[in-house]
């Protein structure tokens, strides 16, 4: 029996308007040369159906396509020119598979935008030898095409956060604002920047300013300005961390503060600084024995741990915003005057006062709110920069905000088309933005 290998390859190849006049495979790549079977029907500029054409030169055009056999695979299209004798004009014969212009076939660009959404770019890089720029310029072009007109619903309770990944061009680290739905627990969107003219534009922009109640936020002044003038009905809650992380910082200025006087030991108190960092209530015995044994040498650490812990027990004391000031008073009263380590503490305190005592006073389901919802987002948005290695902000926003499945509610609504209309009840669905559940899925499923 007589093997039909021009038809065969032509079958693996599945692009029908093409004929393969050769063909060239080694271990690692396949090449085909190709030419279209048949004349354009339809002159692209007289419009004449069918008409006389002359060949009036070729060029080849190198592109690339989907892997054959997982080799790389190369296309070499004898692109022909013709001339019309209609109107005398010439014209590049079209392909529907292959742009005049291009450098990939469609289906490859096609394959490219679907599977970037679902994998790191890495991992594309690798199979298809194609660059990490390419990539990228293929997404975002794929990504504008998946914008919906849904708006994110407004929350009443909205977290501010912060993530450093980004470098700009001298090697610093950029922060970007993440803003998260704490009822939901979704991510409502990401900005490039911090700046108080991001924020309150974003904010302004929000479907129903006016229903935001709290949020949640460390004490960031353009974060404060943009909130407070953009959101008539918000007020700010500081979450607890970023202010006991202060007092634990104070403890560690004290820390550092000794080693002139303990120089070859100072390496031994820098190797047990948990012991004066951790609460009292988490150490066990041990613990509490070296810690003592440092405190005897030197007395007044043990004054700035036990103001520390005194300043923890604010927190976890104090029943309402009233007695929170009240304990935070006649803790700044206790405080000796030879010690100053607290110093940026009280500034903060004093200048967010507002602020991060609402702590003790607002709740959300009957709850003490804080900023950890956010930073769990955070930590699962730092997996994905570290699995795609280098995403930029506007790749790594559309991977969180458009390649992962959204928390969607689609109104009922009542039976009988006549019946909506008459009373009005049409409601477009609501979106509340993307889940931090399913954005760890997708994580953990290796689909970003």
């Amino acid at each position: 029996m007589t093997v039909d290998f021009k038809a065969l390859f032509e079958k693996h190849l599945a692009l029908p308007e093409f004929t393969i006049v050769d063909y060239k495979e080694s271990e690692t790549t396949v090449h085909y040369h190709i030419e279209k079977k048949e004349k354009p029907s339809v002159c692209p500029v007289c419009g004449v159906y069918e008409p006389r054409l002359r060949v009036h030169g070729s060029r080849e055009q190198d592109v690339r396509d989907i892997n054959f056999k997982n080799k790389y695979t190369g296309l070499i299209l004898k692109r022909k020119r013709y001339k019309c004798m209609e109107c005398n004009s010439t014209f590049i014969e079209p392909c529907d598979s292959i742009p005049e212009k291009a450098r990939m076939t469609s289906r490859l660009r096609e394959y490219i935008a679907h599977e970037a959404k679902r994998r790191p770019f890495i991992d594309l890089e690798r199979e298809l030898d194609i660059s990490n720029v390419t990539i990228r310029e293929i997404f975002l072009e794929e990504i504008k095409s998946l914008k919906s007109g849904l708006e994110i619903e407004t929350p009443t309770f909205i977290g501010i956060d912060e993530i450093h990944l980004d470098k700009n061009y001298k090697g610093r680290k950029i922060a970007w604002a993440v803003l998260c739905n704490g009822i939901d627990h979704t991510v409502i969107d990401m900005l490039p920047n911090r700046n108080k003219s991001t924020i309150l534009e974003y904010l302004k922009n929000l479907k129903s300013p006016w229903n935001v109640e709290v949020v949640t936020m460390d004490m960031w002044q353009p974060y404060r300005d943009a909130v407070y003038t953009s959101l008539p009905n918000a007020s700010i809650v500081i979450d607890r961390y970023h202010v006991v992380k202060m007092a634990n910082e104070a403890v560690e200025k004290y820390r550092k503060s000794l080693k002139e006087q303990l120089k070859d030991r100072n390496i031994n108190l820098k190797q047990e600084k948990h012991l004066f960092l951790y609460k009292e209530e988490n150490l066990d015995w041990t613990n509490k024995v070296f810690r003592d044994a440092w405190f005897s040498e030197f007395p007044e650490f043990e004054t700035v741990y036990r103001l520390k812990e005194d300043f923890f027990k604010i927190y976890d004391v104090a029943k309402d915003k009233d007695d929170g000031i009240k304990m935070y008073k006649a803790w700044k009263k206790s405080i000796p005057k030879g010690i100053t380590v607290f110093k940026d503490l009280i500034t903060s305190l004093d200048n967010w006062n507002t602020e991060i005592f609402n702590y003790f006073d607002i709740r959300v389901n009957d709850k003490r709110i804080n900023n950890a919802y956010v930073e769990g987002a955070n930590s699962a948005i730092r997996r994905i920069e570290a699995l795609g290695i280098g995403y930029d902000f506007e790749v790594m926003r559309a991977k969180v905000m458009y390649c992962v499945a959204h928390k969607i509610e689609v109104p009922e609504y009542n039976s009988g088309v006549f019946q909506n209309m008459m009373y009005n009840s049409w409601q477009s669905p609501k979106d509340f933005g993307v889940p931090f559940n399913n954005l760890i899925r997708a994580i953990n499923e290796g689909r970003l």
